[in-house]
């Protein structure tokens, strides 16, 4: 039974558990609804206002493990403006607005906001992929886990994002909810939002990704894309697309990171510099999106199941994959830290090889080594879920700076610390395990833009598990019209083993 209940059948009544109390609830509007009555405050309707909902002061919702907000909405075809459709704020003394908001979003999309007064977490969807505005009922909504801070965005019965959480503070959620218009709106008329909408639902715990299909599949057709057979490989792809892709043009250079990725046949993709083309990447692939950081995210073709909080969240993350006949893969995206940038001191002919293992552990092989401890427990032990792990290590590795390779790496011998770890925990370095000669295949992903840098080997896919065998491998560092990125894009498919 949810908390809060409402299916606007010619009254405003709440049928959930939860004693609320209304404003604004009078001389409202209907139309017709997904089912039966709906709230109608588009242009059409006689009554336009805001909806409050203020809820027993001695309910808190923080006081449950979870929230998830559900309702559904449709938004009039002609109208472009924005509109906060469902809101709870607070104000905390000289911070930014905290709290949360189901908006309307860019020509015709939707979007969803957070913030705890310092953390902003936004999500702008396309309208190509989920537009709102074509004359059709959509649900909307939103869970958050308070004990992972984790929220998982659904759009029509789909949980199209998955984002890790930097705010702490919840208590916004013990405020006023906000039907039709922002709550610090200081025209709330002027302001409210310009179309119908039906079952708005708060429950009190966290809907499973399928719990809230169902509830999608009420009145509609699942949109979820449906993979009945498990391929005979998975391929993955570790890419820094370079301040969000943008570099060739705020449209245009994350195009062509879309380009690249679509035609590279990557299933799963560990990216670095995401920053706010996530969503819009994601949109243009039709794939699901988690955001473990601002700098650090993971795109998928299948479903996204279970997060895992490893390590900090700007250094690394993991998320189950769903893929079809129930398996699954653990998938770790890594973003090692940029500093200390040793190309310098290396190409100078100055470096020796003991200190640059000194300072590489200051940073990226402590990061490492943390990470694969908290790994250990995510390692199936039966051997039937492997575990992937892709990133920008910012730094080469012990298997390419050798004593056969020296003669090519500034004669130096280095016993890098984050590929040394990883080799030592199991993992198997994929590209590697191909191209085992690293005399003739060097490999480099750094950097096909920049010539005057110490040109190496930094993105890396490894592996631990028997399930999964890397088949072929190549690294992307071209396009016709402009490479986006001043790191290649290295792409490793896998035999699954059924």
């Amino acid at each position: 039974m949810p908390l809060i209940s409402i299916g606007f059948e010619d009254e405003i009544q709440n049928e959930g558990i939860m004693p609320v109390i209304f404003r604004g609830d009078g001389h409202v509007s209907y139309t017709e609804g997904v089912s039966g009555k709906a709230l109608d405050l588009s242009h059409t309707s006689k009554y336009r206002k805001p909806v409050v909902l203020a809820k027993d002061h001695h309910s808190n919702i923080t006081d449950y493990p979870g929230i998830t907000v559900l309702l559904w909405v449709r938004l009039s075809p002609d109208d472009f403006n924005h509109y906060t459709i469902l809101s709870q704020k607070d104000e905390f003394e000289d911070f930014e607005p905290l709290g949360w908001s189901l908006s309307t979003g860019i020509n015709g999309s939707w979007s969803w906001w957070m913030s705890d007064g310092i953390h902003q977490t936004h999500y702008r969807p396309t309208p190509g992929r989920q537009a709102i505005n074509d004359g059709e009922w959509h649900l909307l909504g939103f869970s958050i886990d308070f004990d992972t801070q984790e929220a998982r965005l659904f759009y029509d019965g789909m949980n199209v994002a998955v984002y890790s959480l930097q705010q702490e503070d919840f208590r916004f959620f013990e405020q006023a909810l906000f039907l039709g218009a922002d709550p610090f709106s200081a025209d709330p008329v002027l302001d409210t939002f310009n179309g119908t909408v039906d079952d708005l639902t708060v429950w009190s715990r966290v809907l499973s990704p399928g719990q809230v299909d169902a509830l999608y599949q009420q009145y509609k057709s699942s949109k979820a894309p449906l993979y009945k057979n498990m391929p005979d490989s998975l391929t993955i792809m570790n890419w820094n697309i370079w301040g969000g892709g943008m570099r060739e043009g705020r449209f245009v250079g994350v195009k062509r990171v879309a380009e690249i990725i679509r035609s590279s046949g990557a299933d799963l993709i560990s990216m670095q510099e995401t920053f706010a083309s996530g969503p819009l990447i994601a949109d243009m692939l039709g794939f699901y999106f988690y955001q473990r950081s601002d700098g650090l995210s993971v795109l998928s073709r299948y479903p996204l199941g279970e997060t895992y909080n490893i390590y900090r969240s700007r250094v690394s993350g993991a998320i189950t994959v769903e893929l079809p006949e129930d398996n699954r893969t653990v998938f770790c995206p890594v973003y090692l830290s940029y500093l200390p940038n040793n190309g310098p001191m290396i190409m100078s002919g100055k470096a020796v090889a003991d200190s640059v293992v000194v300072r590489e552990m200051e940073t990226r092989g402590s990061e490492m080594r943390y990470i694969v401890w908290e790994l250990q427990s995510l390692v199936d032990r039966n051997d039937q879920v492997p575990l992937i792990l892709a990133g920008d290590f910012n730094s080469g590795s012990h298997l390419d700076w050798t004593e056969a390779n020296r003669q090519n790496r500034y004669d130096l011998v280095i016993d890098y610390p984050a590929t040394r770890i990883l080799d030592n925990a199991g993992f198997v370095d994929s590209y590697r395990q191909i191209y085992p000669d690293e005399v003739a295949h060097p490999g480099f992903t750094w950097s096909p833009r920049f010539r005057e840098v110490l040109h190496d080997r930094v993105n890396f896919v490894f592996y631990n598990g028997s399930r999964v065998a890397p088949s072929w491998a190549n690294i992307i560092d071209t396009h016709p019209l402009g490479f986006p990125s001043d790191h290649g894009a290295l792409v490793v498919s896998f035999k699954w083993e059924k």
